[in-house]
């Protein structure tokens, strides 16, 4: 007898996957059950005692090899079908999943790799998506106005992933902290610092492995004559494949190079490599990564007031040097910490007297005795998060090239550090943050992130931000020329159109292939991390094992 106990609140924060850009979902893939007992029944060990068992096999394959051949293919059309199509060919429905707490940031990770998609679409045929309306005079485009611009503008996405990562990675050292847990605390950051370039680098490698087998087929031969004829590629002229046609081990070494300095970890340059240059934000992942479980640690114990304003006045130390990235890891650690402070994500307990004095200290300006406002003040509160989300949208749309000499944005050149080596990088950080802090905080807008295809999007994000480069490098780029060929770009309808029509191409093809990787490389790479672990894991001491396991699991970036 099933007996509905009605709806659950939401799991804890802690006890949920919680996914940022670099990391995947931490479940194995489901195919269908399809199994040759007549092939694998037999042990290897037997077969090894006794190789004459395998001859009853061997003829079983001989008279039903139609079988086994439909099967195979069975099989594999099941697997190169995006998952949420399975079920329509044999293969299992995908399992429903409860919303966890900040599973709006899983969309608004999801959502910002697409729109990432179509800056690097865009940008490498034309200048007009890095400045912003009114620029010399001139750009007086409709997806150049402020908020609008979003929309094309890839690297205030690139500062969204950066914010989810630095509270994604801290909200959980932290909330042990705020425990007194010292030795979880421990425990915690020793695992996620030992895996971390486990998870980022492990399917970041296979991605630029496959580029490699995808050069040695012929895969970037037209789209290089393409990039070499100069009339299509006439905006940022991005690094692209070699080709080496006439020595494999050039080649290799060529590619052995790049990866090896993607892994620098003392090169704080920004590396854009050969073969997937889309890379660069891993290593700076790493990078930041580091600085922020170091941070977590240096400060751990330390009174809150005291590591709150510690981190703060590393943040400044941070854009003194221009170190944007280390900022906005940390600027997720201190969202983190208010978050806890609030008790945002889970029910505070009364008994602790402690946060209940931090939490008067932190939000004492926001308690209203009296009653009678209570519903207008509800009312504002709502609103407030959603002018908070606008400002940011405005701040993020900041132009990557000229913003000091453009209408509605020349203010804010002067608040920006000039120490900042990427000038732009600084507005972008303050709209990044304001967004994710907004989203954290409204559920009107957590609803745009919460749907089905929105949770899609951030479960892929990782595979589809690998993937998508060397598409668009090979594909779109063939695809490009082709296209003006047919559609003329005489006019600037014509124009969009050859964008719009290569657009609808490539974009399915990115998706389909970000889903493929996201289940053969992304899912395992998170399961070998954990095996790596755990076969190399000192035995821990009973009380260790008695503490809740850490859930970090896959960004951003």
């Amino acid at each position: 007898m099933n007996i509905d106990h009605g709806p659950q609140s939401s799991p804890a924060i802690h006890n949920v996957p919680l996914n940022d850009v670099e990391s995947g979902l931490d479940r194995e893939f489901q195919g269908r059950g399809l199994s040759w007992t007549s092939l694998r029944s037999l042990p290897t060990s037997d077969f090894l005692s006794d190789p004459s068992k395998i001859s009853p096999l061997l003829e079983d394959f001989s008279d039903h090899w139609q079988d086994y051949l439909e099967d195979w293919f069975t099989k594999l059309g099941i697997v190169i079908t995006p998952s949420y199509l399975q079920h329509l060919v044999g293969g299992r429905p995908p399992p429903q999943t409860k919303l966890h707490a900040i599973a709006a940031l899983d969309g608004l990770r999801g959502w910002a790799c697409l729109l990432v998609f179509n800056f690097h679409f865009l940008f490498t045929y034309t200048w007009k998506v890095a400045v912003g309306w009114g620029f010399n005079n001139d750009n007086f485009h409709f997806y150049q106005l402020p908020i609008i611009h979003v929309l094309v503008s890839g690297h205030i996405m690139v500062a969204i992933f950066f914010v989810i990562s630095g509270y994604v990675l801290s909200y959980k050292p932290l909330k042990l902290i705020r425990n007194r847990s010292w030795e979880e605390t421990f425990v915690v950051l020793a695992s996620s610092t030992f895996r971390r370039g486990l998870r980022l680098y492990i399917p970041s490698i296979v991605g630029i492995m496959l580029v490699l087998v995808a050069v040695r087929l012929g895969a970037y031969n037209y789209s290089q004559k393409v990039l070499f004829e100069g009339h299509t590629i006439t905006g940022t002229n991005e690094q692209h494949p070699p080709i080496m046609v006439k020595s494999f081990l050039k080649q290799w070494c060529d590619w052995y190079a790049a990866v090896a300095r993607l892994m620098d970890p003392f090169d704080w340059a920004l590396y854009y490599n050969n073969y997937n240059p889309h890379l660069w934000t891993i290593p700076v992942e790493f990078r930041s990564s580091m600085v922020l479980f170091l941070t977590i640690l240096a400060t751990s114990r330390v009174k809150m007031m005291v590591r709150v304003s510690l981190v703060s006045t590393l943040v400044w130390f941070c854009m003194r040097y221009g170190r944007w990235d280390v900022v906005l890891f940390l600027s997720g650690m201190l969202m983190a910490e208010a978050d806890l402070i609030q008790g945002l994500w889970e029910n505070r307990p009364s008994a602790e007297v402690q946060e209940d004095k931090e939490k008067r200290a932190w939000s004492s300006h926001n308690n209203l005795s009296l009653s009678k406002y209570q519903p207008s003040f509800r009312l504002l509160s709502r609103k407030r998060w959603i002018v908070l989300l606008i400002l940011g949208l405005y701040l993020g749309s900041t132009p990557n090239t000229g913003y000091k000499f453009t209408p509605f944005f020349m203010w804010t050149w002067h608040i920006t550090p000039k120490t900042y080596p990427e000038p732009h990088r600084f507005p972008q950080t303050l709209g990044a943050v304001m967004i994710v802090y907004s989203i954290n905080h409204s559920k009107d807008i957590q609803k745009l992130f919460i749907n089905p295809v929105s949770q899609y999007l951030g479960k892929i994000s990782y595979a589809f931000y690998i993937v998508h480069g060397p598409i668009l490098h090979s594909l779109g780029y063939s695809l490009m020329p082709n296209i003006w060929s047919i559609t003329g770009k005489e006019t600037n309808f014509k124009y969009c159109l050859g964008f719009f029509i290569t657009w609808l191409i490539c974009l399915p093809v990115s998706l389909w292939a970000g889903d493929l990787f996201w289940r053969l490389v992304d899912i395992p790479s998170v399961s070998l991390a954990k095996w790596i672990e755990n076969t190399v894991l000192a035995k821990t001491t009973r009380r260790e094992k008695a503490a809740p396991t850490q859930r970090v699991a896959s960004h951003v970036n």
